[in-house]
């Protein structure tokens, strides 16, 4: 009888690997390429199944290299890119996981309830104000961030994070030294892998002190050179971009990565000395210094040449303050900004405000704001409850150092329309697995 049962189960094995060899070679006589790569693609696939922790740097990965992954292709006006395929794909492996392993699908977590209610607010306003022609874009996009925040969650509760910690970190230091060196081929501002200059400095911005903070107490071999490079590089990546907000929120937050080093005196000095010697030769800071100085004279009303980008930023900000004004309650509906106010820009094209606070309060009215408001108190309450309440240094320089980058983008925020920021949302599901972990340190070994 078990001979026969494995006789059996070796025929349907040998007949699985006959047809599996019929299409692999049907395929290779008509497209090898695309069958070698499908055939990677799939395996990869697999092992991401077993192993779903590696999907969160892919999608970091994807994220960061969005522009370059542009398919070109849209979906009902929804643009398909590398992010939205990886986040997509991640979404599939970890249900794939789930099933096969009985693994818990979801940690649930109070950020996601502020989210959620959001994403709910959202579509409520959509119904109210009849503006789903172009609300569905920020609601299809708060809706996709608030399940990319609760993936996140899900699978980095039950794994490590410090491999992550250097896998994130060695693929943001190859970013800066790719935007550092093609900047110095270009006379543009720096841009960096996001194809805006103010964009990339704001995902610079975010990430320096949040993965300083995972690094600062790693004593693995590849943990220091990472910690310079991106001291080294950070900072320069930001003087490229040319992006004066960007300067000033930098300064402000740059005490807290060299906290957070206070233990690494010795990196601490080969870095200045380098950017000493260094920064001078990589940037024309005459020209920085140039920018700023104009920026102020504008704001004094003493510039002789007029800041064009200044100067459309304050009529965007008057007209954003005007609409809030006439519709303060639920505002002209997600995503209608820019075609109730009317403003074009010298291209021809509407303009959206930029200021992601200002964009709230005009499309979706104070209740927007006091929704925007519980979410953004709900993060701080739960980064202040895991600083506190963690028993160890690394934990807490983890969360300081995440404190930090998602402050930044807060003040970035003000002058730019980051709602849908896919990067802040990636390090927000991060940000709660940090502190997961801080209070429940012993029940996954950090490797």
């Amino acid at each position: 009888m078990i001979a026969a049962l494995r006789e059996e189960r070796g025929a349907r094995v040998a007949l699985l690997a006959a047809g599996v060899g019929v299409v692999l070679g049907a395929g290779i006589s008509q497209q090898p390429l695309l069958t070698v790569l499908g055939v990677v693609g799939l395996a990869a696939g697999v092992y991401c199944v077993a192993h779903p922790n590696l999907l969160i740097g892919l999608i970091f990965a994807g994220i960061l290299f969005d522009r370059i992954g542009v398919t070109g292709m849209k979906l009902d006006a929804f643009p398909v890119t590398a992010s939205k395929l990886t986040v997509l794909g991640s979404i599939a492996a970890w249900g794939a996981h789930v099933a096969l392993s009985r693994a818990r699908l979801l940690v649930w977590h109070p950020v996601l309830t502020a989210l959620s209610a959001l994403v709910l607010l959202t579509a409520v306003q959509i119904a109210i104000t009849d503006t789903l022609d172009v609300g569905k874009f920020n609601l299809a996009g708060l809706g996709m961030m608030t399940v990319l925040v609760g993936l996140v969650l899900a699978i980095l509760s039950g794994y490590p994070l410090q491999p992550l910690y250097r896998f994130k970190g060695t693929v943001f230091a190859a970013a800066l030294a790719l935007a550092v060196v093609s900047a110095g081929a270009s006379a543009g501002r720096a841009s960096g892998t996001m194809g805006d200059p103010n964009e990339w400095a704001t995902l610079v911005l975010l990430l320096t002190p949040a993965l300083i903070g995972g690094l600062v107490d790693d004593d693995h071999w590849i943990a220091r050179p990472l910690r310079m490079g991106i001291l080294l590089l950070a900072p320069l990546a930001i003087l490229l971009s040319l992006s004066r907000t960007a300067l000033v929120v930098g300064a402000l937050t740059a005490p807290v990565s060299l906290y957070l080093l206070r233990e690494r005196r010795q990196e601490l000095a080969v870095c200045l000395a380098v950017a000493v010697v260094g920064t001078p030769l990589a940037v024309d800071l005459d020209y920085v210094l140039f920018r700023l100085r104009m920026l102020v004279a504008n704001l004094q009303g003493s510039a002789v040449v007029q800041d064009v980008s200044l100067d459309e930023r304050t009529v965007l900000f008057h007209q954003g303050m005007q609409l809030f004004s006439d519709h303060w309650l639920v505002g002209v509906g997600p995503g209608n900004g820019p075609r109730a106010s009317g403003y074009t820009s010298l291209t021809g094209r509407l303009r959206p405000v930029h200021n992601s606070y200002l964009e709230i309060a005009s499309e979706q009215g104070i209740i927007g704001l006091l929704f925007v408001a519980v979410f953004a108190g709900t993060v701080a309450w739960t980064l202040y409850q895991g600083y506190r309440l963690s028993s160890h240094s690394a934990d807490r320089n983890r969360i300081l150092g995440l404190s930090a980058g998602l402050s930044a983008l807060a003040l970035m925020a003000a002058t730019l329309g980051l709602i849908t920021f896919a990067m802040a949302y990636l390090m927000l599901g991060f940000s709660l697995a940090v502190v997961y972990h801080a209070r429940h340190r012993g029940a996954v070994a950090d490797g």
